[in-house]
Parts: structure tokens; C-alpha cells; sequence
């Protein structure tokens, strides 16, 4: 089959380089190297945004303004469908990457278009599409009309689930797992090469000769339990000169989360850098990963530590067990909001990390073995060649007719 133009509808892209951004940014990138041209449409979120321009090679096109809040929420729909209805002929499929407002509006002008639609159904806590539009009967109905689409990806069993129990028709929900990417070779020689190169990029996240790096990859936002976090892990950094706890992300909460940690005596510790584009440097350089809320961090940087079999202390909750299956148990967890528990599960990491080390390389094979990366982009690829091509030969008997 030819190569084909997708369109990738999304509210979030670069340079946020959030969770789900990264995630989204993985996948566009292995269509790439499969043989389809994506191009992604994302909201400007500033005017001195440029309309067009190239990430990977990829085109990223932001002709409309983003949505301030619910009130103008709908002029942005509006526009977004008008700008569907001009362009999405030139397109040979569109794939919108959650069930939200867009998700509405890229299936009816579709149908429309007669170009095949793909929604994805978000899973994570903070980002659930499911949840969100339980709250409302507006966002509901939204969320319904989403599943006109020609296919619904779930990523999991649980979301597979949900989506019938809300109406969706099950012909039409296709399960493709998001899965571990290619392993990252975590050695001693590129632990000190990562450090030297973040050090001299910014020197917060310079690293004493023997010192322990902490890494921590959530949203700075009350969802994100990086508030949590910080309180649980300051006497840490407090009783341990050589300790870093490197915050890697941004949010509402940044000022309050750094005020916090200065006036508990730890600011020379703790640090905030922000949001980083490539994060393999960032796996290479730390010795354990946290994830203290499943609401941030969990759809792309976990995965990326699992891949870098980076010994990790998680939260216990229903999707990282979902996520991680019988893996779980490599796992050193701890309950919500429990400072004394995370502090525990943290503490018990550091102070045996070889035996931690271990069973993180047991975790990556076996999440590896069940679902890799390539496997989750081979499969969004023979989704989208299937629905393309029979679009193709549904245009073509029409035309012949």
C-alpha cells in the first residue's frame, strides 16, 4: 500500500513535553519511521507561537488559538471543525488522541469528509477520559459522540471495559497496549557521562562524586503527589548530604513545592529544573525512579524507566497494578498520601540497590516480553492502513458505481 497522510489531533504537543505529550510524541515519531507522513494539528497557547513548523521532521501545524477555559471552549471547537472541513480531504486518515472535545468534532467532520476517524481513550487517573465526562452531562455527550468514530483504541483491559459499559459498540474498540520502548544500558560509565553532560547544561543537576540521584517525573500539581513527595522525602535529603531528588516537570504548584523545600533546609538537594524534551540522560544519570501518583508520569516516563531498568518506587494503586500486572511485586510501593510509607519505600530502595537494580531488569523483561514499543506503533500502523484502505476501495466503488 502507498504511504499515507495522517492527521494527529491533539491539545498538548511540544514544547510541553508533559507525560502524555512525550507518549503521543513517541508514537508520532515510530509512524514516521514505518513509512506514514503525520502531520499533528495542536493548538497556538501564545501568540508569538509560530502557525507552522517542523519537530523530528514531523510537521506541527497551530493555526487556532487554545481553549483559556470552558467559556471559550466552544468558539474553539467551532473553529477547530472549520478548519477540518477545509483541510482533512488532503488527509487520508485522522487520529485524535483523546475523547474530548476535539474527539467530537474530528468524527463528525469526517463522516463528513469521508475520511476515517481513530480516537484513543486516555486511561490515566489525572487524564481518564472516562472520568471526565462522568461530571457533566455536556462533557458526556461529548464523550458519546466520539464513538462514531471507525475505531476507539483502549489501552487496557479496564478502559476496554468502561467503553462498553458507557455505549461504545465492541466491534469498534481495538485494544493496543502501550508498551516498553528499547532498553536503555544503564552502566556505570554512562551514570557519570549523563551527569557531566546535565551538569554543564544546567548546574542544579550537578551530582557529588558519590552521590545518589532520586528522579521524580510527575506534573508539579496537586494531582501529581509531587507536594507529597517533597514532604516525604526532606528528611531524607536532610540526614544525606549526597542525596539529589531531581523534580523533572512543571505545574501550579512549582513556587509552593520550592518554597516548601527551602524552608525545610533541603533547597541545595531538591531541585526543580523543569520540562526536558529527551529523556534517557535523565534515566542514565539517576540511581531510582519515583512515581508518587499514577495521574502524571505514568503513560510515558515510567515506561521509560522500566525500560531502563531503573530500580522504582511506586504508588499503590489500581492502574500502576494494571499497568505493571504480576510485575507488581518487583515493585517496592506505598499507599496515596502516605508520607511515612513513601519515605519507606524510598529508603528501602537506596539501601539495597543492587538487589532493587535486579529486580527492575526482571520487571523490564517481563513488561517487554508482553508488550514493546514497536508492537504497540506495528499495530497502530496495520489499524490505520486497514481503515485507509478501505476507504480507498469504498471511494473507489462509489466512484465506479
Amino acid at each position: 500500500m502507498k504511504r499515507f497522510q495522517v492527521l494527529i489531533v491533539t491539545r498538548r504537543y511540544w514544547p510541553h513535553c508533559d507525560d502524555a505529550s512525550s507518549r503521543l510524541t513517541a508514537l508520532v515519531s515510530g509512524l514516521r519511521r514505518q513509512g506514514c507522513y503525520p502531520t499533528v494539528l495542536t493548538p497556538r497557547y501564545q501568540a508569538t507561537w509560530p502557525v507552522e513548523f517542523q519537530h523530528r521532521e514531523i510537521p506541527v501545524l497551530r493555526p487556532l488559538a487554545a481553549p483559556r477555559g470552558e467559556w471559550s471552549m466552544a468558539r474553539y471547537v467551532r473553529n477547530l471543525a472549520k478548519w477540518l472541513r477545509e483541510q482533512l480531504p488532503r488527509f487520508d486518515l485522522v487520529y485524535c488522541d483523546m475523547m474530548r472535545e476535539e474527539a467530537a468534532a474530528v468524527v463528525e467532520t469526517a463522516r463528513q469528509a469521508g475520511v476515517p476517524s481513530v480516537v484513543r481513550c486516555g486511561t490515566m487517573m489525572g487524564t481518564r477520559d472516562i472520568v471526565w465526562q462522568a461530571s457533566l452531562r455536556a462533557r458526556r455527550n461529548t464523550f458519546v459522540r466520539s464513538f462514531a468514530a471507525d475505531a476507539v483504541i483502549a489501552p487496557r483491559a479496564s478502559c476496554q471495559q468502561a467503553l462498553l459499559v458507557a455505549g461504545a459498540k465492541a466491534a469498534k474498540i481495538v485494544r493496543i497496549a502501550d508498551g516498553i520502548g528499547d532498553p536503555i544500558r544503564r552502566t556505570p560509565e554512562s551514570c557519570k557521562a549523563a551527569r557531566l553532560t546535565l551538569g554543564n547544561m544546567n548546574h542544579d543537576l550537578m551530582v557529588p562524586v558519590d552521590g545518589k540521584v532520586i528522579l521524580c517525573m510527575n506534573r508539579l500539581s496537586p494531582e501529581g503527589g509531587v507536594l507529597t513527595l517533597a514532604s516525604a522525602l526532606w528528611p531524607l535529603l536532610e540526614a544525606q548530604p549526597n542525596l539529589r531528588l531531581w523534580m523533572i516537570g512543571d505545574g501550579p504548584w512549582r513556587q509552593k513545592i520550592f518554597n516548601d523545600l527551602k524552608h525545610n533546609g533541603v533547597g541545595r538537594s531538591a531541585f526543580l529544573p523543569g520540562n526536558f524534551d529527551h529523556v534517557e540522560e535523565l534515566m542514565q544519570a539517576a540511581d531510582m525512579f519515583v512515581l508518587p501518583s499514577a495521574a502524571s508520569g505514568a503513560e510515558s516516563f515510567w515506561p521509560a524507566a522500566i525500560a531502563a531498568a531503573l530500580p522504582t518506587a511506586v504508588v499503590d494503586c489500581a492502574d500502576t497494578r494494571a499497568f505493571a500486572m504480576a510485575a507488581f511485586s518487583e515493585l517496592h510501593s506505598f499507599p496515596a498520601d502516605s508520607t511515612d510509607k513513601m519515605r519507606e519505600a524510598v529508603q528501602n530502595v537506596l539501601d539495597d540497590l543492587p538487589m532493587a537494580t535486579a529486580g527492575a531488569e526482571r520487571m523490564r523483561k517481563q513488561l517487554s516480553a508482553a508488550s514493546s514499543w514497536s508492537d504497540t506503533i506495528r499495530r497502530h500502523v496495520q489499524l490505520f492502513e486497514r481503515l485507509a484502505g478501505n476507504s480507498a476501495a469504498s471511494n473507489m466503488s462509489g466512484a465506479t458505481g
